[in-house]
């Protein structure tokens, strides 16, 4: 009964007043489109001089804080106008084109239950009331065509960005010498790029290349980049250290994870959770004073990721005592929490989560490849409504971005949105991947690991159930690991999810 009445009727409402909406709306004019092309051809224009000012900048070993922002500020506009021009565009075309609902009927049916069921709603997941239909709704209620004046708001934004300061932008970015290699912004090198990072990372790199005074305090060198889990930290301090300039500049550089470190001040088989805190700055105490920073030939890089509160009075008397690294050496701190990043001895580097159109752009690189989204209309709407509810990490988009590609179907597209508008599980990817993938067993870990795993996601889709004997073909009885992702960044490592076999439970088995 409660089901009838917290599912069936909403939904059954829903459709209902949908087709009744659509009838009326659908007899009703559409706006013209002479304005639209005037002003779709201006923001055009602005968008051309503005990725030749990013891609010059960007091509550019630039200092100066102040252009770095101008330039952030640019960027930022840059992907909004071309996110409005993709918009619009595939408004248009499924305006011209139609619904095409009806195809997909009884699979929108199933996940609109799903979402309801979970207290959510995505308009994606309405078939009788389209994205069409709704735009053509919302530009009538406020009494104009919505496309047109997106276009406009847009583009006025972009000239007043632009309008004072771009000559004088362009002689300054010119005044910098030009980098040596630059990254191809494709999918096939998209980890060998910092996506969306490019200001952030200059000012990581400034920091390390910075001289700093020797013989006096303080002795440490210190820079800490904030960020909120998944944002990206360790990622930029990759970019970082894997900068040519870097790489030249430091004769050393080093990792240090979590455990290392606690590892190496705490007590001799002392657990990471029995840790209370301070075993974590004699950790990077001891670090600091191994002979091999001592006797190195030059100043050494120290990267110390996901570090631990330390208490600031004790950090002040390690810092204003002399240490054994090399005269130049450089301490690189990856945190979530605000109050270390006043440990440094710079201005933090914090890092905030993409801004949703630069996230769509980062998005559909892996979900569409080298398709072009008017191209699918239907597909590219709900890509739109997944990009929306995901949370803006770069696994995320990684991960569920290559599942899509693989199963380049609306109706997967469907499923794959309602597991997102209904998951409680955080990271989003990993509770999105337990509703979908066809696995009985529990979930044992995810993570990084140094070899390469067996299986990928596509081999878990397509794979019979198991019989019997246990699936021979899917690793041992214990569980099997999952391929994600490859980063081979820094290191080649792979990001994988472990299943474990739980009593009766077995693996699939990959049939190849």
């Amino acid at each position: 009964m409660d089901f009838t009445r917290e599912v069936v009727v909403p939904a059954a409402l829903s459709e209902i007043l949908g087709r009744i909406f659509a009838f009326l709306f659908d007899s009703l004019p559409r706006p013209s489109r002479g304005a639209r092309e005037l002003h779709r051809r201006r923001l055009e224009r602005l968008l051309g001089n503005i990725a030749s000012m990013v891609e010059e900048a960007e091509g550019r070993h630039i200092t100066n804080q102040q252009l770095l922002s101008h330039l952030k500020a640019l960027t930022a506009g840059m992907y909004r106008g071309r996110f409005t021009l993709e918009v619009t565009d595939l408004d248009d075309v499924v305006s011209r084109n139609g619904d095409g609902d009806d195809e997909d009927a009884g699979d929108g049916d199933a996940t609109t239950a799903a979402a309801s069921s979970a207290g959510k709603r995505s308009f994606a997941l309405c078939r009788s009331f389209s994205r069409a239909k709704r735009s053509r709704v919302t530009g009538l209620i406020a009494g104009g065509d919505g496309g047109t004046e997106r276009l406009v708001a847009v583009a006025e934004e972009l000239e007043g960005l632009t309008r004072d300061y771009m000559r004088e932008f362009i002689l300054l970015v010119q005044g910098y010498p030009r980098k040596v290699h630059r990254p191809v912004r494709t999918t096939l090198y998209m980890d060998r790029c910092v996506f969306g990072r490019h200001v952030e990372k200059e000012r990581v790199v400034d920091f390390l290349l910075q001289h700093a005074p020797s013989g006096r305090a303080p002795y440490l060198s210190a820079l800490a980049v904030v960020g909120a889990k998944k944002v990206g930290k360790t990622t930029l301090v990759k970019h970082a250290c894997d900068d040519e300039r870097v790489r030249g500049h430091f004769v050393r550089i080093e990792w240090f994870e979590t455990p290392d470190v606690v590892r190496a001040g705490g007590l001799p088989g002392q657990y990471l959770w029995e840790s209370g805190g301070p075993e974590y700055l004699a950790g990077v105490r001891h670090i600091l004073s191994e002979p091999r920073f001592a006797n190195a030939a030059g100043p050494s890089l120290l990267v110390f990721e996901d570090a631990w509160p330390m208490d600031e009075s004790a950090w002040a008397a390690l810092a204003s005592s002399p240490t054994p690294l090399g005269d130049g050496s450089k301490l690189l701190l990856t945190c979530r929490d605000a109050d270390l990043a006043r440990l440094g001895t710079a201005d933090p580097v914090v890092l905030h989560r993409l801004q949703r159109e630069e996230y769509w752009y980062y998005f559909k690189a892996f979900a569409f490849g080298g398709a072009d989204p008017r191209d699918h209309p239907r597909v590219a709407a709900v890509a739109r409504e997944i990009s929306e509810h995901l949370e803006r990490t770069f696994l995320d988009a990684r991960v569920l971005g290559t599942l899509l590609r693989a199963n380049f179907d609306a109706r997967f597209w469907r499923r794959v949105l309602a597991a997102i508008v209904s998951c409680e599980r955080r990271p989003m990817h990993v509770g999105v991947l337990l509703e979908l993938l066809p696995v009985r067993g529990r979930l044992q870990s995810y993570g990084y690991c140094r070899s390469p795993p067996k299986f990928t996601v596509q081999d878990v889709l397509t794979a019979r159930p198991s019989g019997r004997d246990g699936g021979s073909g899917s690793g041992s009885e214990e569980g099997f690991t999952v391929h994600l992702c490859k980063e081979t960044l820094y290191m080649d490592h792979w990001y994988s999810i472990t299943f474990k076999n739980d009593g009766e439970a077995t693996p699939p088995v990959v049939t190849t």
